[in-house]
């Protein structure tokens, strides 16, 4: 049974141990990251490579707005909404027309695919059948789609929430975007947003534990960044190249070997098969990824911008240093064993569980994060850079004060109801599987 060291064994410091979280020492940085980090792999270096400079470009741009005159500072600041408005279009660049090109080939490949397989079918050979069908199944599988409603979330119309969408105009305004069309709040500890179905609805996901855990000026700084993808130039976003990687992806998670020994000769044969399609599926989703790295870097810390300028720079820094700090912790509750064995309310239970690590561990979980380049996902910019970006911008105001969220809270209530039962029932279905 091991032991947790009163000592310091680097630097001979005395340590306070507040099991069960590791010990480590605040002076020299010894055991702050548990697991060493493994080396990057060559398309993690390339992508690198690609967004090399972005950080301290934007960093430079922050620095020169926060050194102007207090005046002038604040006519900018009071200027802004007008001005994001009224800013023109950023110009496109290689990447981003390259990524554009790819994807209307992509898009292109459904209806060649289904061209030909309809031509061999009609051919009537065992091998013209076979190939066609394969066409088939892949045409099907290229075709355009949009993005799916988040699974597990339960919509929240206007009517079933004004108050709520009254605050979702009111930062849709400050951050230059179109009205929301429906709210979906869901079991995630995070939150985004997407264009909806063919209609291209424009939907904000909430997740209720990540809502619930914010302050009322953080969960303001929070809508405002998810709405603010809507105007920030993501091309992930839109209809044309979003609707084409997400075919990829999904052919990708289709075409790869599955045989398990007993599952027969045939299921060899097509997985196989599949997996051969793989190979060219898995390029072109590289290609893509590469071709949107950068403007997807500058996208999220443009979102970082406005979410600053509508909730303050304090409330975003806050929110911002969370997901370096407690949602990993809740994220890591809601899938535990306690969660399926308890009877009395999840959302207090997760209060009491975050509210439960000391702050040393979640200093190291932020010294952690900057030596590891902790991020949201591989789309987003390493945290401890976005914070500094954010820590640098002159919006120490809300744009957006945040309101009475009493209303708000009633109006969630039922959905974060369900959304707790969903999750309880998928912990306990977990124990037997």
């Amino acid at each position: 049974m091991s032991t947790c060291p009163s000592i310091c064994p680097e630097c001979d410091q005395p340590l306070k141990p507040e099991p069960p979280y590791p010990a480590w020492c605040p002076e020299c940085g010894w055991n702050v990251v548990r697991d060493p980090a493994p080396s990057k792999p060559r398309f993690a270096r390339l992508q690198a490579k690609l967004v090399h400079g972005l950080h301290a470009e934007l960093l430079a741009d922050a620095t020169r707005t926060e050194l102007l005159a207090d005046d002038t500072r604040a006519e900018l600041v009071a200027d802004a909404p007008r001005a994001a408005s009224q800013a023109p279009a950023r110009r496109a660049g290689p990447a981003r027309i390259a990524s554009y090109v790819l994807a209307c080939l992509v898009h292109l490949l459904a209806p060649a695919l289904l061209i030909t397989g309809a031509y061999l079918l009609t051919r009537l050979t065992v091998a013209g059948i076979l190939f066609g069908l394969v066409a088939l199944d892949l045409a099907w599988l290229l075709r355009p789609r949009p993005a799916p409603f988040p699974r597990g979330g339960q919509a929240l119309a206007r009517a079933d929430a004004p108050a709520l969408y009254a605050l979702l105009d009111r930062i849709g305004t400050e951050v230059g975007a179109p009205p929301t069309d429906l709210v979906a709040i869901s079991g995630d500890v995070n939150a985004s947003f997407r264009a909806y179905g063919w209609r291209r609805r424009r939907l904000v996901e909430i997740g209720y534990p990540l809502w619930l855990l914010l302050g009322p000026q953080e969960r303001v700084s929070l809508l405002a960044h998810e709405m603010a993808h809507s105007s920030n130039g993501d091309g992930r976003q839109g209809l044309v190249v979003g609707s084409a990687l997400h075919s990829l992806l999904e052919l990708r998670r289709v075409a790869r070997f599955n045989w398990q020994p007993g599952d027969g000769v045939s299921q060899l044969l097509a997985d196989c098969a599949l997996a051969v399609v793989g190979v060219p599926v898995r390029g072109l989703v590289l290609v893509m990824e590469l071709l949107l790295y950068r403007s997807s870097q500058r996208a999220e810390y443009r979102a970082d911008e406005l979410a600053a300028r509508v909730g303050g720079v304090a409330a975003t820094v806050d929110l911002l240093d969370g997901f370096t700090t407690w949602v990993v912790p809740a994220a890591r509750f809601l899938t535990s064993g306690a969660v399926a064995a308890g009877t009395g309310d999840l959302w207090e239970a997760l209060r009491a569980q975050v509210a439960a690590v000391p702050a040393s561990e979640l200093e190291r979980r932020r010294r952690a994060g900057r030596l590891a380049d902790l991020r949201v996902d591989s789309t987003h910019p390493p945290t401890h850079l976005r914070i500094e970006h954010a820590e640098r911008l002159p919006y120490a105001r809300p744009g957006v004060p945040a309101p009475d969220m009493e209303p708000i809270e009633r109006e969630l209530a039922a959905a974060a109801a369900r959304v707790a039962q969903d999750l309880r029932e998928t912990a306990q279905a977990a124990l037997y599987h």
